[in-house]
């Protein structure tokens, strides 16, 4: 008999699961917080809930969107967002940029959308806010999915400047110099590496390949507010490694990272400390979503059966003699 229960309530739990996600595909609205800003929010797909949270900082969730990568819609409800201040969405009227303001941003989204749990999906920049979700809000999420991610800026800056370093040659102190500001030395090597042609290399395997990521990013139909992406250097608060939060976040983990991706560190990876992570390595940059979409999505669907697989064995009752 008990058994019996336990089908019924894993049976139950997939219905009410599918037709939630059929009730709320295929949604494109503005959700305003609580703080009065307008956020673009779409809905589409369907499976379990699954919220991406793009880089930049300061981009749009379009880049994924428009991508092979949007193929995990398939079997996952995604919602996509963009964050103050950015793309699609409205500036913060009381310039507020911060951490903890955008995490409530994410939870209040959350809640409006009436998901009791979810996943968590973020590329590049937003690893940070991901992280920080995760450690204030955890038990409203059921996996997270870490693309490229960046959980130590300053890591991530340096390297640019080692990758243009080694790239052009450089040995002029300007370049190398480590006491001098780093964002003094990314801006110069920044221009270097636009100068010869070659920026693309820090994130793309070709040119063509950065024009069309770029084109996909700027194509949102409307005008690109980047209000985020030029106030978040005021926050020092940014600054931080934030890669000692990983030991405390329980929750089912895949973390993504291109042996390529020199936007935030080929090695980045090695310093997560995730307890209960997948690690996938790939020959490829900055966006495997874009690079390497079915590959991208098949890696995914394997990791979401998994979890779907242990869940259902925690619920199913023990047997009884």
């Amino acid at each position: 008999m008990k058994k019996i229960i336990g089908i019924f309530v894993l049976v139950m739990l997939a219905y009410s699961t599918q037709a939630f996600a059929r009730a709320t595909a295929e949604r494109e609205f503005y959700f305003t917080t609580s703080d009065s800003v307008k956020l673009y929010v779409r809905v589409t797909g369907q499976g379990s809930p699954c919220v991406f949270i793009h880089g930049g900082p300061g981009s749009t969730s379009n880049y994924f969107e428009k991508s092979e990568g949007s193929q995990v819609e398939q079997f996952l409800q995604m919602i996509y967002f963009d964050q103050r201040g950015s793309g699609r969405s409205e500036s913060a009227r009381n310039g507020n940029y911060s951490i903890a303001r955008l995490e409530k941003d994410l939870e209040e989204l959350r809640r409006y959308l009436g998901y009791p749990r979810w996943s968590v999906m973020g590329h590049s920049f937003a690893g940070i806010l991901m992280t920080n979700y995760l450690d204030h809000y955890s038990r409203f999420v059921s996996s997270a999915i870490y693309v490229n991610c960046t959980l130590n800026l300053p890591y991530s800056i340096n390297s640019h400047i080692s990758f243009g370093i080694n790239e052009l040659g450089l040995t002029d102190k300007a370049y190398t110099d480590p006491a001098i500001n780093p964002m003094e030395r990314l801006g110069k090597v920044h221009e270097q590496l636009n100068e010869k042609g070659v920026w693309y290399k820090l994130m793309f395997a070709t040119p063509e390949a950065k024009v069309v990521s770029d084109s996909i990013t700027l194509s949102i139909g409307r005008a690109f507010n980047y209000d985020y992406g030029n106030k978040v250097w005021g926050y020092t608060e940014y600054q931080q490694d934030f890669t000692p939060l990983t030991a405390h976040i329980k929750v089912p983990v895949l973390v993504m990272a291109g042996q390529k991706d020199h936007a935030v560190g080929p090695e980045h990876y090695t310093s997560f400390r995730f307890p209960n992570v997948r690690t996938v390595l790939y020959e490829g940059g900055h966006c495997p979503f874009q690079e390497s979409g079915a590959w991208f999505a098949a890696t995914i669907r394997l990791f979401m059966q998994e979890q779907g697989k242990r869940y259902s064995s925690r619920m199913m009752p023990q047997k009884t003699f």
